[in-house]
């Protein structure tokens, strides 16, 4: 892996911050719920990652965030282990970038021969992790042992962790990855607790207590809804 990325960023002044995290290809269902929540240029949209692979749209999710920064809202990317997948097969012959892609349901992200330029300078470009005045955002979670803010392979990928209060510096951790029943979010908004995921498992539509795409407020603890809507 590259060098990490984060950043610190500053609440805004007068809108909102909002969250949304495994998008995974679902254009549709990513546009509807961007409707819903009626977002303005005065707020933040933090997207946490694996916003693409699996879905039928991956090159829409992506052209849609193009077009929003584009068009002056504020969205911060934050990537993924899908987001690194697709990373990783940058110097991968093409026809094994193909059977990954494919593998993937993503194909679309290609032009030509390669990965589109576009697209790709925008994975290139995402953030392991992003500090605010009260949270932490990332993908999957932190090592709570060692190397906590360095270890990229664990915010992409880690699957549980300890929330230590002088690690984290009292802050709540806004995470994604590891799909878990609507209910299971729901109760573990509403509680505050330290570490809430907001990964509804969108694309995992056939199984029960998935298959929304969630869209959460940092500083009102409340959540818009969308129902995967891709067919």
């Amino acid at each position: 892996m590259k060098k990490l990325r984060s950043a610190y960023v500053e609440k805004p002044i007068h809108g909102r911050r909002l969250v949304i995290s495994d998008i995974h290809g679902c254009s549709k269902t990513f546009k509807k719920l961007l409707k819903q929540v009626e977002l303005t240029k005065d707020d933040q949209l933090f997207i946490l990652g694996d916003a693409i692979n699996k879905g039928p749209h991956s090159d829409k999710v992506l052209n849609r965030i193009l077009k929003l920064k584009a068009q002056g809202y504020s969205v911060f990317f934050l990537r993924g282990n899908h987001e690194q997948i697709i990373l990783n097969t940058k110097n991968k012959a093409l026809g094994q970038q193909k059977r990954i892609l494919k593998s993937l349901k993503a194909l679309n992200l290609l032009e030509g021969k390669t990965i589109n330029p576009t697209y790709f300078e925008l994975l290139k470009k995402s953030f392991h992790f992003i500090e605010t005045d009260k949270h932490f955002l990332v993908h999957a979670g932190f090592n709570d042992k060692e190397n906590t803010y360095l270890d990229k392979k664990a915010m992409l990928q880690i699957r549980s962790f300890e929330y230590d209060a002088i690690l984290f510096k009292n802050k709540q951790i806004i995470v994604g990855h590891t799909p878990l029943t609507f209910e299971k979010i729901q109760k573990r908004i509403n509680k505050k607790k330290a570490i809430i995921c907001i990964d509804n498992g969108c694309v995992n539509f056939n199984t029960e207590g998935q298959g929304k795409l969630i869209c959460f407020n940092l500083d009102e603890n409340t959540i818009h809804t969308q129902s995967y809507c891709e067919a």
